[in-house]
């Protein structure tokens, strides 16, 4: 009895099982949409059939992206550049007459001197054997005598000190410079014309000295300094007399160390004057600046030499 009901259940469960697979088989068939979203199903179509693929989406092929480095070859390495020394800068080459000063200097023991333009006005030359004749400064300057004022005038001044108008400003400048010092100041004496001079010199002889004499207190007309307008005699306003005693007054002595820094030189040093054969030729005059320049005068100044002699470096005189 047992062994038919088995049989029995085995049975149904096997036409079960037939049913559902010719259910499925029904269901895809080879027409329906599944077959051509996903192609043919392998074994559910009869014999010989081939399928339409005409509707299936052709396969889109994704290009690979190939990197390719593009980097420039790496630049050959230059070799270390080896430094050079420098060359030590060169002295300019010097003139002949710049040549020849330094070997004058050099012979006395002295620094090498400045290069200067012995053809400038501030190289101008005048004493008993470079006479000027009737030179006239190109254009005058006058100047308050005491400082009262500052101003520089341009228009003729009988009342005021004279001098070229090139060194106007640097004698002001020089002059004030004493005042700011607390010192009192005088400009004596400033340019003066030949015909001035002339005067002045004939009113020496006669008083009584000879020519000879008389030329180293008052310069001939056409020899001094006064008439190039380069010079100017300064004194203390309190201290009227023209003699040495002059260099004892604190006036004179800030003009003698300072004069350098402004131009200015003691154009007639003690050491260097005092007679008709002297160097200046001139007597020694405390009171009397005269403009060369400011290199120039520092030299001059440092190395106690006049304006004859710093010319004479140079071959001048």
């Amino acid at each position: 009895m047992k062994n038919r009901v088995g049989r029995a259940i085995i049975g149904v469960l096997a036409l079960l099982l037939l049913g559902f697979y010719t259910y499925r088989q029904e269901q895809i068939h080879w027409h329906s949409d599944d077959v051509a979203a996903w192609g043919p199903a392998t074994g559910l179509h009869p014999e010989g059939f081939q399928a339409d693929t005409s509707m299936i989406p052709a396969a889109q092929e994704t290009p690979v992206q190939m990197s390719v480095s593009t980097e420039a070859p790496a630049a050959p390495v230059e070799p270390a550049a080896v430094e050079q020394p420098q060359a030590l800068p060169s002295e300019p080459e010097l003139s002949p007459v710049q040549q020849l000063a330094r070997d004058n200097a050099a012979a006395l023991g002295l620094p090498a001197p400045p290069d200067v333009d012995l053809d400038s006005w501030e190289m101008m030359l005048a004493n008993p054997t470079h006479p000027i004749e009737t030179y006239q400064p190109p254009q005058m300057g006058y100047l308050n005598q005491t400082l009262s004022e500052t101003d520089i005038q341009t228009n003729y001044n009988p009342n005021r000190c004279a001098v070229d108008l090139r060194i106007a400003e640097q004698l002001l400048a020089f002059a004030q410079g004493c005042v700011d010092a607390g010192l009192p100041v005088y400009l004596s004496s400033g340019y003066r014309s030949y015909d001035e001079q002339s005067y002045l010199f004939q009113r020496k002889i006669g008083q009584g000295y000879t020519e000879e004499v008389a030329a180293t207190i008052v310069a001939r007309p056409g020899t001094s300094e006064h008439q190039t307008g380069l010079a100017c005699d300064i004194t203390d306003y309190y201290h009227e007399t023209k003699d040495s005693s002059l260099e004892q007054t604190a006036t004179y002595q800030w003009l003698r160390d300072n004069c350098a820094d402004y131009g200015f030189v003691v154009r007639y040093p003690a050491d260097k004057s005092g007679s008709a054969d002297s160097i200046t030729g001139i007597i020694y005059e405390p009171w009397h600046f005269r403009y060369v320049g400011v290199d120039a005068a520092h030299y001059m100044t440092d190395n106690n030499l006049c304006l004859e002699e710093f010319l004479a470096l140079y071959g001048v005189v």
